[in-house]
């Protein structure tokens, strides 16, 4: 599944992604008034990442993109999302060559391609792309305005409701509840999974600022804070499953779940979906999300400075962004959350997510991400 490091996503994340396509189209599907986007009628599109993300764009949002503006998408996919540092640096030898057209209209892929200092992804707006006012503002900022985030998934609670009537609410809740329950809580090997990397993060909140990771970049002297979190894991090791047993991999903790050993773990929000519809969770198995929440994560799609068919791209993107569409990762195969918030939604969209449906915190990830992993299996699991 997901080692969370995506975080956002800096979700960790991280999808990759290059496609050809051109544009041209109705109002009705774009977010921007300039006039110019009436002309463009083909789009470049490259994407990246797992077979759903395939299925999503080129069997159900490209043929109605296409039918609703005209617009001619060339859709180019790399599966696992292998050669994005080729199609990066295709799009820079353009730049570097003084080109004033790229041939590269919008790319889906890690996050960390769009803030590069290369300078290579257009920053939008909702003038741009009006269904951008529909985004929650942090996922934008993360990314410098500079990429679209349009589906996601975080780290959750899921908890067996025949033994749990009242799952915490809060993180410190959360706490009390392990120590309460002895041996029916467990949170995978951070390094194995990106729910387990959630519980840690969590806990380093809960000891230093979060506004330190997701405004500010990468300072050493923030992991000074750790040590009173690591030690506060260290302590509630005897209160976990197995007297501090980790199981290996977002899949171990659902096993756990499923074999009813444990009654409450971290688990991705789409992965837990997909095995309650498939039958491997029992129906008694639910999710919520505390208050702050864990972090998760989003993909997204940028637009090329010098994108050919820019107009079109945009249009790609605000079409994306509209509810219909966004209820199709949500109740579709996929299970994720939108891109767009929760309370433009519908209901049938929401109810799937029902007590998860909040947003999720950040994680940068890189040094952070590594520094974590590697002192809590020094000052927690040895």
């Amino acid at each position: 599944m997901k080692q969370w490091l995506r975080s956002i996503t800096p979700l960790a994340a991280v999808l990759l992604v290059a496609a050809a396509c051109g544009g041209g189209g109705t109002p009705s599907a774009g977010g921007s008034s300039a006039p110019s986007a009436a002309e463009d009628k083909e789009l470049v599109f490259y994407s990246g990442g797992d077979t759903n993300v395939q299925d999503l764009h080129q069997k159900q949002i490209i043929p109605a993109f296409e039918k609703a503006t005209g617009i001619k998408v060339t859709f180019t996919f790399l599966e696992h999302g292998t050669g994005a540092q080729g199609i990066y640096d295709r799009i820079k030898a353009q730049s570097d060559a003084g080109k004033t057209q790229w041939d590269i209209d919008l790319w889906e892929s890690d996050t960390g391609y769009y803030t590069r200092p290369d300078d290579l992804f257009l920053q939008v707006t909702d003038k741009d792309i009006a269904n951008l006012g529909k985004v929650p503002k942090p996922t934008l900022d993360f990314v410098q305005n500079k990429a679209v985030p349009y589906r996601g998934s975080s780290v959750v609670l899921a908890y067996n409701s025949d033994k749990v009537t009242n799952p915490p609410q809060t993180y410190d809740q959360l706490l009390d509840w392990i120590k309460a329950n002895p041996g029916k809580f467990a949170y995978n090997e951070p390094s194995t999974g990106g729910s387990g990397d959630a519980f840690v993060i969590a806990m380093l909140y809960k000891y230093s600022d979060y506004n330190k990771y997701v405004s500010q970049p990468f300072s050493a002297s923030n992991e000074k804070d750790w040590d009173a979190a690591f030690a506060a894991l260290k302590g509630l090791a005897p209160s976990l499953y197995g007297k501090g047993t980790y199981p290996k991999g977002n899949a171990g903790t659902l096993d756990l779940l499923n074999r009813g050993e444990i009654w409450m773990g971290t688990v991705w929000s789409d992965q837990s979906t997909q095995a309650l519809q498939a039958g491997q969770l029992p129906k008694t198995v639910k999710i919520t999300q505390i208050n702050p929440a864990f972090n998760g994560g989003a993909a997204y799609i940028g637009i090329t400075k010098k994108a050919t068919h820019k107009q079109a791209a945009m249009k790609y993107l605000n079409f994306l962004l509209e509810p219909a569409q966004q209820s199709l990762i949500v109740t579709g195969a996929m299970s994720g959350y939108p891109g767009i918030d929760w309370q433009y939604m519908p209901s049938d969209a929401r109810t799937r997510f029902s007590g998860a449906d909040k947003e999720y915190r950040l994680w940068p990830g890189g040094t952070y991400g590594q520094d974590m992993q590697r002192l809590w299996h020094e000052k927690v699991a040895s």
